[in-house]
């Protein structure tokens, strides 16, 4: 009789064990939502999206089988990472439209050590440019102390984080210190190629709109050079053209000129052309020849843009990587050169 309900107990405890879900709950409510605006979850790793629609009220549901656990890119009206795998049933909520959310319910531990990260990656310099161009030791030491500092987050959340979670944040850091390693040789490099004082890459030829061709040794000689490198595809190079033209007015009379270089193909040239009289683009407006391709994009090791670069009348290298024209310290660099 002991045997016999000693196996009765251990099959009804067995029967009340609970089964993993092989499916992930994301749920939750945005505070005045952006009408038919949704949620969009990208993976990077696997170059996937879902996405979460958001009914009239701001209210969301949805759940999502996943082969794999998943640290995604999510956005709604700002970026923040996400990570989910299946079992999870994660409760999102926005104070507003515009704000990242906070998190309950399982996976609310992962969700803010992925805030805290983003926290730590942010607080290692507000200047990319002059974070990587330091001395190497002050460079190490940053590196070193963000390390531990993510290190101890991990460990101090240990027991509330899954282990797939850990060994993917794990894998992540060594990904990181590459990459951040490999731009500091990187910059070593421009830096040294690129230093103010030394003459500038050169360029022939570029389509000018107002007719013919134009080089660099027709823009130099007697006033200094804020170049301009855009395309009429690039969102954030839009974006910046109302502060160039405002820019342009504000410094109509003193000695500097104002450049734009286009790398949109040699065969959207009348999109480009077209841009130029709907914008009412004024300065100098040239497009390149070979795009990314061109010389004088890979001589100053352009990957994205917008880029601004300074030049001194002579066609020297002021700033590589200048200010934007909507960033306020521009007008303090322009307004201490001789101009």
């Amino acid at each position: 009789m002991l045997v016999l309900a000693a196996t009765a107990l251990i099959s009804c405890n067995e029967d009340k064990k609970e089964v993993q879900k092989d499916y992930a709950v994301i749920s939750g409510s945005i505070k005045e939502p952006i009408e038919n605006r949704k949620i969009r979850l990208y993976d990077y790793e696997n170059q996937k999206s879902v996405i979460i629609e958001v009914d009239k009220d701001g209210n969301f549901r949805d759940t999502l089988k996943l082969e794999n656990p998943t640290v995604y890119n999510a956005s709604y009206r700002s970026i923040f990472p996400l990570y989910l795998r299946n079992g999870m049933d994660l409760n999102l909520k926005f104070k507003d439209s515009t704000s990242k959310p906070e998190a309950t319910g399982e996976g609310s531990t992962s969700f803010k050590v992925l805030q805290e990260k983003n926290k730590l990656m942010a607080s290692l310099f507000d200047d990319y440019k002059a974070f990587f161009s330091r001395p190497e030791a002050e460079f190490r030491k940053d590196m070193d102390e963000y390390n531990e500092d993510f290190k101890n987050l991990l460990e101090s959340n240990k027991d509330e984080l899954d282990s797939a979670f850990v060994n993917s944040q794990e894998k992540s850091l060594e990904g990181f210190n590459k990459q951040m390693n490999s731009e500091f040789e990187r910059y070593e490099e421009i830096n040294a190629k690129l230093a103010a004082g030394t003459p500038s890459p050169d360029f022939q030829d570029y389509i000018n709109y107002d007719g013919g061709t134009s080089s660099l040794s027709d823009i130099t000689g007697n006033k200094h050079i804020y170049i301009d490198m855009w395309a009429t595809w690039c969102g954030p190079c839009k974006y910046e053209i109302p502060f160039l033209k405002e820019l342009e007015e504000e410094y109509e009379d003193k000695d500097i000129k104002f450049v734009s270089i286009s790398i949109d193909a040699r065969k959207d040239e009348d999109k480009w052309r077209q841009m130029i009289k709907d914008k009412e683009l004024t300065g100098t407006q040239l497009l390149a020849d070979k795009e990314y391709q061109s010389q004088f994009v890979q001589d100053y090791y352009i990957q994205g843009i917008p880029r601004f670069i300074i030049l001194d009348p002579q066609g020297n290298i002021v700033d590589y990587d200048a200010p934007r024209p909507s960033e306020p310290r521009l007008k303090e660099v322009l307004n201490g050169l001789d101009i």
